[in-house]
């Protein structure tokens, strides 16, 4: 039996040591706040954790498909998770917990796209086999993960993420030395986040672009880091006038950039969560997105929805929102009220509640 004992939970790196957007945050703020609580998590990096490309890709499915399971034991931890979507592809010597995001429908072409997404689907079915607990952050993607994976109710479990309020919040006063490099445009969409095909960017890119837009002198400003199959996109931003491709922005430029918007877009054809849109909600920034994935589901109501992701709708809601004072104000009061139905918190403590019964079972 543990006793008394703190927690400890041994946790891979992949996701902490190079920032990948959504499971990054996630995967920071959670375990700040279990540590919080007493959790203590020794965070597993291999021997290629300092490579790129490939390299580092199979040094991380070697380590988590098969080192961890077979190494770790209680002597090192209580129990090994895996936080971003793949992990161990054998049964290990300590209770799994994989945290998958969600699972895509559509699929994004290409070759090397279509490969990635292939082994991807296959790590991802023997992670949550092999799991005790396979951990969500939407009802939405439960069912994606139940239907596309055959995972039983009594293991999923759905945890929402959570807004760090310490920085996403209305009160912009003290943004404007830390924006005054970008030399940003006076009114601008915001998209934040990787340059994942779903997010449907060109079709934003376009619809900045159009007259109905133009004509109102708003631009595009994009950031985030490149993605699986992002190259197109990537040569997109960087020709198109009207767009401001700003990269991976650090940490501290996030909220700033969504207070200083007069839009956020996120026109995405599939997302998990989406915790961007709440963040921007958190800052009191109008909110366009799609109805694909959890996207109604998180932003309660609180967003100005397109159903079709093409340019000309994208457009005409992005419009509506930029001209229209009541909409906008309408938005931006029902974003920040959705916003505080989401904690770090919460979230932590129902991870040490998932954490600690399987603990508890394993020990009995």
């Amino acid at each position: 039996m543990r006793g008394a004992r703190p927690l400890r939970v041994a946790l891979t790196g992949k996701v902490l040591s190079r920032n990948v957007g959504g499971n990054t945050t996630y995967t920071e703020r959670l375990y700040h706040h279990l540590a919080d609580v007493g959790v203590t998590a020794d965070v597993l990096l291999p021997p290629g954790d300092g490579r790129s490309g490939v390299a580092r890709a199979l040094a991380y499915a070697a380590a988590e498909g098969v080192v961890w399971p077979r190494t770790v034991d209680d002597r090192h931890a209580d129990l090994l998770h895996y936080p971003g979507d793949t992990g161990a592809l054998v049964r290990a010597r300590v209770p799994v917990v994989a945290t998958v995001h969600g699972v895509p429908s559509v699929r994004v072409p290409g070759l090397r796209r279509a490969v990635w997404e292939r082994t991807w689907r296959l790590r991802v079915a023997r992670l949550t086999e092999v799991a005790a607990a396979v951990i969500t952050v939407s009802a939405n993607s439960a069912r994606e993960i139940g239907r596309e994976f055959g995972v039983p109710e009594e293991r999923l479990h759905v945890v929402p993420h959570g807004i760090d309020t310490g920085r996403f919040h209305p009160d912009r006063r003290a943004d404007a030395p830390l924006l005054a490099p970008l030399r940003l445009p006076e009114r601008f969409v915001l998209h934040l986040g990787n340059l994942d095909p779903r997010k449907n960017i060109p079709a934003l890119v376009e619809a900045v672009g159009r007259p109905e837009i133009s004509r109102l002198g708003v631009r595009l400003v994009v950031a985030g880091g490149p993605f699986r199959g992002s190259e197109p996109i990537e040569r997109l931003l960087a020709v198109t006038p009207h767009v401001r491709y700003l990269g991976q922005v650090p940490a501290e430029l996030v909220a700033p950039l969504m207070r200083a918007a007069s839009v956020f877009a996120l026109p995405s054809s599939h997302e998990g969560f989406g915790l961007p849109v709440v963040e921007a909600m958190a800052c009191g920034t109008p909110v366009v997105t799609s109805d694909r994935g959890a996207l109604p589901e998180v932003t309660g109501g609180a967003a100005h929805v397109v159903t079709d992701l093409g340019p000309a709708s994208i457009a005409a809601a992005l419009r509506e929102v930029l001209t229209d004072d009541g909409l906008t104000a309408r938005l931006r009061a029902r974003g920040e009220a959705n916003a505080r139905r989401y904690a770090w918190t919460e979230c932590a403590r129902r991870h040490l509640e998932i954490f600690s019964g399987l603990v508890s079972g394993s020990a009995t």
